[in-house]
């Protein structure tokens, strides 16, 4: 069995295989074509996603601003959401960084720091991640193919501890697609519309998509 190590994945030429014994294959084994196999530490499943969490050096990091939103729980995921920010921005060396107070502003005006929010049936969690969103990370084919998530349902959406690392993930990538559009550091608003697939939009609707948001944010970043 020869293998060939590359920086995200793992090719196997071939390996053997056991099949029912027949007048072809009286030996009962055949050699299996090539496949790949992710390597660990190119995606996040729930056990690494814990395990960072839990031994993350908070030396440093910028935590969102407290004390400046309404809703119940406001403060309860800062520090979940400050680890996962410098956690992304590191890995994906985001500069200008995605700034925490952003997530905040996006989950406040999602789902008002409620677990399993009532609203959209088509959302799940504090992030309101739909299927699509969830499929999307996890897709090795897909946008965000260089970093995925693995082996993630839609019930583990309703687990904060979850669905923030991975909002923060599609944010981190939108935030970079809008700056490739533009040409330019994107702001907030335009990082928020690009998450909603608005960027570019002449939508009628595109001034309302954000108008929570923009309160949200504006408290949080009000002197």
């Amino acid at each position: 069995m020869a293998k060939k190590i590359g920086k995200k994945v793992t090719t196997v030429h071939e390996h053997a295989m056991h099949v029912p014994v027949s007048e072809k294959n009286p030996s009962g084994t055949t050699l299996r074509d090539q496949h790949t196999r992710r390597l660990k530490g190119t995606y996040l499943d729930l056990t690494e996603m814990e395990n960072i969490f839990k031994t993350y050096d908070k030396k440093n990091i910028i935590y969102p601003t407290q004390k400046k939103l309404a809703h119940r729980d406001s403060d309860k995921y800062d520090e979940v959401i400050a680890i996962w920010c410098d956690y992304f921005n590191k890995k994906f060396n985001t500069n200008p960084p995605l700034e925490p107070n952003v997530v905040k502003a996006l989950i406040a005006s999602e789902s008002e720091f409620k677990v399993d929010p009532p609203r959209n049936p088509k959302a799940t969690g504090i992030a309101q991640i739909t299927a699509e969103t969830l499929k999307a990370l996890q897709d090795p084919k897909g946008e965000v193919k260089d970093f995925l998530f693995k082996d993630i349902r839609k019930k583990d959406l309703k687990n904060p501890n979850t669905a923030i690392p991975m909002a923060i993930r599609w944010l981190s990538r939108k935030k970079r697609l809008a700056e490739g559009k533009l040409g330019r550091a994107a702001t907030a608003e335009e990082i928020i519309l690009e998450y909603k697939g608005l960027l570019k939009s002449s939508s009628r609707f595109k001034e309302k998509a954000i108008e929570k948001f923009r309160k949200e944010y504006g408290h949080l970043t009000k002197k």
